[in-house]
């Protein structure tokens, strides 16, 4: 066990020791990474690492692919984007200079069961189940693009075995992308209940949707490919109307219905909408 924040702690806690495979999912910066990347250097098989689609330029062709330009510049993309970018080219580099066996994974909104993301499709099936209106930014016609949880877990299993994959970066998403309406459609007709949408003008909430109900990226539509990952990976998501059915039984399973969901933000919208 090792605080990432502390390099030293993160060396003394993988000293000497060797793995066929590492998967880092949790940094987000090249301070955090790099130690780990030191420590493990000549002593793991493959080193997969979990990017982010935000590390992308603003694209007028779409679907985006992995070749197409990444972002390095904040006032262009997120500060997160652009860390994960540092990253992934501190990556490539030791892959040019020294072969450190590595891989990237781009996974766009990852949604599922265990998801923690206070904004995430559970949130929504409370909403529904509880007949309150759905708040969409904008007029919803911009399209999100998301993956399940299960199927991006089986993408990085299918890389520790791909050796076709070592200093390769994929997009991870499922085969469909949806509208913001179409997503809150969808999971009314998972729920059993006719959502009632209010549209919100785009100058009352941030670029996060906040405080409405969608805090997704939402001011422009986000379309990947994955047909590398589909030829180079074995890589087949399933349909979003699966997974969020999936998803929904879960979330009844866990009894999340139950928990205490605070929508005070979105009261507070709803009386200043009022005429």
């Amino acid at each position: 066990m090792a605080d990432r924040a502390d390099a030293g702690a993160v060396k003394r806690a993988l000293k000497n020791r060797e793995f066929d495979v590492a998967f880092d999912i949790s940094a987000y910066t090249t301070e955090a990474l790099i130690p780990a990347i030191e420590a493990l250097e000549g002593r793991v098989g493959r080193y997969v690492f979990c990017s982010t689609i935000a590390v992308y330029e603003r694209s007028d062709s779409l679907p985006i692919l992995e070749s197409q330009p990444l972002s390095r510049d904040p006032s262009r993309s997120s500060q997160y984007g652009v860390d994960k970018v540092a990253c992934e080219e501190y990556l490539a580099e030791r892959w040019r200079a020294r072969a450190f066996p590595y891989t990237v994974l781009r996974p766009c909104i990852v949604y599922g069961p265990h998801n923690s993301s206070p904004s995430s499709e559970f949130s929504f099936f409370a909403r529904l189940r509880r007949k309150r209106p759905i708040l969409i930014p904008g007029d919803g016609s911009n399209f999100l693009h998301f993956v399940h949880a299960g199927d991006l877990a089986q993408a990085f299993l299918s890389v520790s075995e791909s050796g076709s994959s070592l200093g390769q970066a994929y997009n991870m998403a499922g085969p469909e992308a949806v509208s913001l309406k179409g997503y809150v459609n969808l999971l009314g007709k998972i729920v059993g209940v006719e959502p009632e949408v209010v549209f919100v003008p785009p100058d009352m909430v941030d670029d996060r949707g906040a405080p409405s109900s969608i805090r997704y990226p939402w001011r422009r539509t986000a379309f990947f490919s994955t047909r590398k990952a589909q030829e180079q990976l074995g890589f087949h998501p399933r349909p979003m109307s699966l997974g969020m059915a999936e998803a929904y039984r879960w979330y009844l399973t866990e009894g999340l219905d139950d928990r205490p969901w605070d929508f005070s933000d979105e009261d507070s919208l709803m009386e200043r909408l009022k005429p």
